[in-house]
């Protein structure tokens, strides 16, 4: 399993949808593909079960408990959180890039300091993963991505 480790504090002010719109499905695979073909990566596919294994962790209040992102029990798989919409997420994730860039050990189990910096975007650009789905409440954003 792979999940950065990051805390971030939720926000409740802005509200977002009880699940990911189709719009918003297909904007959050977008951005993904576009960020991936960046970095030599093919596409992924959009996929109905980890998208509702997302939906069922975002709606879980253990999620967000105590204010902060709280990752979900996942195997083989890897999860993105954000206290931001569906609309924010993916570039909230895809900004990590440079520190990406700039650390030469990009292996997320020897460096647990990087990855707490750049790990969303591992996650996005993992060539392992082919598929990814997401799913999001009020103050949490969470997608999950899987070979």
């Amino acid at each position: 399993m792979l999940a950065t480790v990051a805390t971030a504090t939720v926000s409740h002010a802005a509200e977002f949808p009880a699940q990911i719109s189709p719009g918003d499905q297909q904007t959050m695979l977008s951005q993904t593909n576009s960020v991936r073909a960046q970095a030599g990566q093919s596409g992924l596919s959009w996929d109905g079960g980890l998208a509702s294994e997302a939906q069922s962790w975002a709606d879980n209040p253990a999620s967000t408990a105590g204010g902060t992102l709280h990752h979900g029990s996942i195997s083989n798989a890897a999860e993105n959180m954000s206290s931001g919409g569906p609309g924010q997420a993916t570039g909230q994730w895809a900004s990590e890039k440079s520190a990406y860039d700039s650390d030469p050990n990009h292996d997320p189990y020897a460096n647990q300091a990087g990855y707490q910096r750049w790990g969303h975007y591992y996650n996005m650009i993992n060539p392992s993963y082919s598929k990814m789905g997401c799913g999001a409440r009020s103050g949490v954003t969470v997608c999950r991505y899987a070979p």
